[in-house]
């Protein structure tokens, strides 16, 4: 279902365009910026953003202002600095870790298995015989 987002008269400059692009609809129906989002809510804040752009204010002053009002969580993505930085570069490290880890492990198994003796075989006895000998005759007559 594709629904049509309606964008405010006079919200065709750039301020507005950053400004909807980079903030979040709190609307909590879908994660989406204000400009994809197609709720009532958004259709507010998109007035309101066209309002502030109309106003003179520049794309940065109006995120700015939200953030100031609803904190970091309203924008689209996290700057990658302070504790963000660990959401942006954790998962690398993560994986980056793992893959070492692995590596190593397997490197310290081949040597371990390396390392142990080879299995021989050891000679067959006279028992070992007798029981053999034994074993094909009845095999051979059927018991």
């Amino acid at each position: 279902m594709i629904v049509a987002v309606v964008v405010p008269e006079g919200a065709a400059g750039k301020a507005y365009e950053f400004a909807a692009n980079t903030l979040l609809c709190d609307c909590g129906c879908n994660p989406q910026s204000i400009k994809e989002c197609a709720c009532g809510r958004a259709e507010e804040m998109r007035v309101a953003l066209a309002q502030d752009a109309g106003a003179g204010k520049s794309g940065d002053a109006i995120v700015a202002a939200y953030v100031s009002k609803y904190g970091q969580k309203i924008l689209v993505s996290p700057p990658a600095s302070g504790f963000n930085l660990i959401a942006w570069t954790g998962p690398a490290i993560g994986v980056l870790s793992a893959t070492v880890l692995i590596a190593f492990m397997l490197r310290r198994w081949q040597r371990a298995s390396a390392a142990l003796p080879q299995e021989t075989v050891p000679p067959a006895s006279p028992a070992d015989e007798a029981y053999l000998a034994r074993l094909r005759k009845d095999l051979e007559e059927g018991r």
